[in-house]
């Protein structure tokens, strides 16, 4: 547990050299947990204004993805609106078999097969949408292999790429603790229309009960802009949060990755200590950034295991 307050040392210099230490101790002890657990992890954490990494551990080891890999595809199509290509308002449509199971709006049975670029990005984004990242990819963005040339030669990512099956099928593929960093850096870089727009998404997605936003103080000066991966697979379950932390008080942020990979079968001890472990580091950071519990607060927060939202099997999209 987080034994130290770390919001109430004084000395500014002391404190964030002391905090800075606490912290990587503390997510050093979660990974060791992880570990003991069979749990492969991966950490990157980054201080925005310096652009010191507080925080690293098997930064280029890859992992699949999950939904952490509709972060490239929503960069690239924000790199088409600011160019002109499409525009918010294009309209798409798409077939009844284009439809993949999930959280999203277009997931659901009977939902429409039309809807604009705004509106399937949002659903993408947001409750982290199936059929919206497959409609993205392939009515948008040209396919997968295209989109992996663009992820290397436009994003400059060499260990994230979607993982093709034929001409219009794909998985959602792998990504780094530092790929997943500066993707959703790249994503939230530009405070345009169109970047307050991906923010704004983010930043109020429907996992409020899920890994770093489930210990989330209700503040006015926190913001937390993330995107999370759940995926049970017998090739290892997936549990995954990356994000960027932003301070209005302070005028700092961080942007952090955290990826898990447990074997076994779903809920049983690995899996379940991945899920924990986002909560556990999330905690930390949080404070570490600013976000204070509450006042009679001894110990982090109650985490479930289970997530209130489906935790879905690998899907071919």
């Amino acid at each position: 547990m987080l034994s130290t307050d770390l919001g109430q040392l004084s000395n500014p210099a002391v404190a964030s050299s002391f905090k800075a230490v606490v912290l990587q101790h503390y997510i050093d002890q979660v990974i060791a947990k992880n570990e003991h657990d069979q749990v492969l992890t991966d950490v990157s954490i980054t201080d925005l204004q310096s652009g010191k990494m507080l925080v690293s551990h098997n930064l280029d080891s890859e992992q699949f993805a999950a939904s952490v890999n509709k972060l490239p595809v929503a960069a690239l199509v924000l790199s088409d609106l600011r160019a002109g290509k499409i525009s918010m308002d294009t309209q798409l449509t798409w077939q009844e078999s284009d439809v993949r199971a999930g959280a999203g709006v277009y997931d659901q049975p009977g939902a429409p097969t039309t809807g604009t670029v705004q509106d399937v990005m949002f659903d993408m984004l947001n409750p982290s949408g199936n059929t919206a990242v497959r409609i993205l990819v392939n009515y948008v963005l040209g396919g997968a292999a295209q989109v992996n040339t663009r992820i290397v030669n436009e994003l400059g990512l060499q260990h994230t790429y979607l993982q093709p099956v034929d001409s219009n099928r794909f998985y959602l593929g792998n990504t780094t603790a530092r790929d997943a960093s500066t993707m959703i850096q790249k994503v939230l870089a530009t405070q345009d229309t169109y970047g307050k727009f991906v923010k704004n998404a983010l930043v109020t997605n429907i996992y409020t009960d899920y890994g770093v936003r489930s210990q989330l103080v209700t503040n006015n000066y926190i913001t937390l802009a993330n995107k999370i991966g759940l995926l049970d697979d017998p090739s290892g379950n997936n549990r995954h949060d990356v994000g960027v932390i932003y301070n209005s008080r302070t005028h700092k942020s961080y942007a952090y990755a955290f990826l898990n990979t447990a074997p076994g079968e779903n809920y049983e001890t690995p899996t379940a200590q991945a899920g924990a472990s986002l909560a556990d580091m999330g905690a930390a950071l949080l404070r570490y950034a600013g976000d204070k519990p509450a006042h009679n607060a001894t110990a982090l927060q109650p985490f479930a295991t289970k997530s209130q939202h489906a935790v879905t099997a690998k899907i071919e999209y």
